[in-house]
């Protein structure tokens, strides 16, 4: 089944775009194979680098390993869809914004913490890591189990980890996972 949603997630594009990039996508099966260290230091030192709007990096990333009393905190903050299928992942990131630091209130924040996620993503990815962003948790309920300070805004949770089997995946799960992916075509206008 692997190589089958392998084939499916395989994206073909008439420009010369990187093959990096078609290779990406979000999977909802992981392995409970443990993620090395270095690695996940890799990953956010990657992250430090990212660009941001003064170059303020308003973003903080909570990371918690499966078993751990905040992996479950996080995990209860999900939405049912999500916790179906993300029980398995080793790594659960919180992904905050940080809305206002000693400069005052930083309207770029969502975007620069957009920015440090994709970054966290296609670094992940260089290590043959996959990852899956979720909109679907409780914000508030998180930010109170784990005691957030309050300039810290949680903004998505990403499961991190190696790809699954795909073999035990509930039926309303795995038919997501084999419809071919999308995309718009005309996302953008040449003004003149």
């Amino acid at each position: 089944m692997k190589d089958k949603i392998l084939k499916i997630k395989d994206k073909q594009e008439a420009h010369p775009v990187a093959e990096f990039f078609l290779k990406r996508f979000s999977p909802r099966s992981f392995s409970s194979k443990k993620i090395p260290v270095a690695d996940l230091e890799t990953v956010f030192a990657a992250v430090r680098w990212t660009p941001s709007s003064y170059n303020r990096q308003p973003w903080y990333f909570y990371v918690a390993e499966e078993g751990s009393s905040s992996y479950k905190k996080i995990l209860s903050t999900l939405s049912d869809s999500n916790k179906v299928w993300v029980q398995k992942v080793p790594i659960l990131i919180l992904a905050c914004y940080i809305a206002k630091d000693e400069y005052g209130q930083n309207s770029y924040a969502q975007y620069d913490l957009g920015q440090s996620v994709a970054t966290l993503v296609y670094q992940a990815q260089i290590l043959g890591l996959y990852s899956h962003q979720m909109a679907g948790f409780d914000k508030k309920k998180v930010s109170e189990l784990l005691s957030l300070p309050e300039d810290h805004k949680p903004w998505v949770v990403i499961a991190l980890g190696y790809l699954g089997s795909y073999d035990n995946l509930p039926e309303e799960v795995l038919s997501k996972e084999l419809l071919p992916p999308k995309r718009k075509d005309q996302i953008y206008t040449v003004l003149k």
